[in-house]
């Protein structure tokens, strides 16, 4: 067997050799090693400690974005944390944003960040978060990280949309589009307030809207006017103030309406080669509807027409009984787009109305723009009808307006360059056919829609300028039937 004990050959400081380690040296160094441990076990028991050592609590620290606390910032504000625990692992946090919180102020989270939406209820405000990390035992860090984080409020902002001019003239409807925005957060926007002709009477709508429609009710009188309007912030901080028409030497005009009668001149072209529409229509309502005491108004909306479909909508509303004209269009025509959505609305409110329009080649290719007429479809293109051509008026009508006067046959005054004929959707009353001698059917191209909600006789649609009808010098006789005895 192998003697445990360790030998040297020589010393190396003395020369000499070292005696062999006895092996009952090691007996007595064990015996001494377990005294000293008993002897520490012992006092260790004499002072509490004990095997189980007690849990410790994490710390926890917090991080911002900015380096410079002291810095006022933003409203939306985005906190970082973190938390060590000596003993385990930190499994939350619990953060609070009171000063000094209870047990139920305090809001869980296993996230290391989260941005805080932080609310102004002034113009300068200091918010308090704290925040404790707890650990794998439950055990939460008794001394919270906390930190003090002072709001500054920025003043909203406001200007006007590329939409919102409106023009130099209106009825007694206008329309203002704005955006605005705040630093602290669109939603901080509580209101806005405007104010007309000067800036000495606010009135207050709500933040969340962006444009606005006043209406005679509202002190859009007959006259010149400004508009203004400012943002105001949950901290009650205002914008500037921006100002339609946006030159402050400058005012729009507002006219009241005449009457019931609003003519609408959609025409690009006031000349012979087209028959002078405006000077017929004008012509034309002076000799039928003045003598009546009524009135009307003329609306050129090739000049005047406004940004805002709304305002244009709004518009029409204000009369019962609209004349429109327009000349060659296409599906994506401005104007014929808000005729689309506009008319409806005009004729479920109990207005009633006569479109004349053409259409160019190639129009309703694609979806159905005339789905809001007595249109159900397009069939055969002219390129152009002479003078001299016959529009031939229907009997249908007496049908359902026994009182009425028969309708006179239309000759063609001037040449008619492109239009399409139409077919009339069920329960129309077709009015004109065009006489063609080399069709198996006479084309229709004007006739009267019936309202689908109320059952009304409300829309006389033409696809061929009635303008340019007059050979026989005999249209007054077809309006005097329709505005007297189909439209009374």
């Amino acid at each position: 067997m192998t003697d445990l004990t360790h030998y040297t050959s020589k010393d190396t400081r003395g020369g000499r050799l070292k005696r062999p380690l006895r092996k009952n040296y090691l007996f007595v160094l064990t015996g001494i090693s377990l005294f000293v441990v008993l002897i520490l076990a012992l006092s260790c028991e004499k002072d509490g400690i004990t095997h189980n050592m007690e849990n410790l609590p994490p710390e926890t620290s917090i991080f911002i974005e900015s380096t410079d606390t002291l810095n006022f910032t933003q409203s939306i504000q985005k906190l970082y944390w973190d938390g060590r625990d000596p003993d385990g692992f930190v499994v939350g946090f619990y953060y609070s944003w009171e000063e000094e919180p209870d047990s139920s102020d305090w809001i869980y989270t296993t996230g290391y960040s989260m941005t805080f939406p932080l609310e102004l209820t002034g113009v300068d405000t200091i918010y308090q978060f704290q925040i404790k990390a707890v650990d794998d035992m439950g055990l939460a860090d008794p001394s919270p990280a906390c930190q003090r984080i002072p709001i500054k409020n920025s003043p909203p902002s406001i200007k006007w949309t590329l939409v919102s001019l409106i023009p130099d003239t209106t009825f007694t409807v206008a329309t203002f589009i704005w955006s605005a925005s705040d630093l602290d957060g669109d939603s901080t926007i509580v209101s806005f307030e405007y104010a007309l002709e000067d800036t000495s009477t606010w009135q207050a709508v709500p933040g969340y809207l962006r444009s606005l429609t006043l209406h005679e009710s509202d002190g859009l009188t007959a006259g010149e006017h400004a508009f203004y309007i400012r943002a105001v912030d949950i901290a009650g901080a205002r914008s500037s103030v921006i100002r339609m028409p946006e030159n402050d030497a400058q005012f729009w005009y507002v006219k009241r309406p005449s009457g019931r009668y609003l003519l609408i001149d959609d025409h690009d072209s006031e000349s012979a080669t087209f028959a002078y529409p405006d000077r017929y229509y004008r012509n034309m309502m002076n000799s039928l509807i003045v003598p009546n005491g009524e009135n009307f108004d003329y609306w050129n909306i090739e000049a005047l027409f406004p940004r805002s479909t709304i305002q244009f909508e709004e518009t029409i509303k204000l009369y019962e009984r609209i004349i429109w004209y327009t000349d060659l269009v296409d599906a994506n025509d401005a104007h014929f787009i808000a005729a689309q959505v506009a008319i409806p609305k005009f004729l479920d409110g109990g207005g009633k109305i006569i479109f004349v329009a053409q259409f160019n080649t190639g129009f309703g290719s694609q979806g159905d723009p005339l789905a809001f007429s007595p249109v159900e479809s397009l069939g055969t293109y002219y390129s152009r009808i002479l003078p001299g051509g016959l529009f031939e008026a229907q009997s249908d009508l007496q049908t359902v307006f026994p009182a009425a006067p028969a309708l006179p046959e239309l000759k063609v005054s001037n040449f008619i360059f492109g239009v399409i004929a139409t077919a009339a959707k069920p329960g129309s009353i077709p009015l004109y056919h065009y006489v063609d001698a080399n069709a198996a059917e006479n084309p229709l191209f004007v006739m009267l829609g019936r309202n689908d909600n109320s059952g009304v006789y409300d829309f006389v649609f033409s696809g061929t300028p009635l303008h340019q009808l007059n050979g026989n010098n005999n249209l007054d006789e077809f309006f005097d039937v329709i505005l007297n005895y189909v439209f009374n």
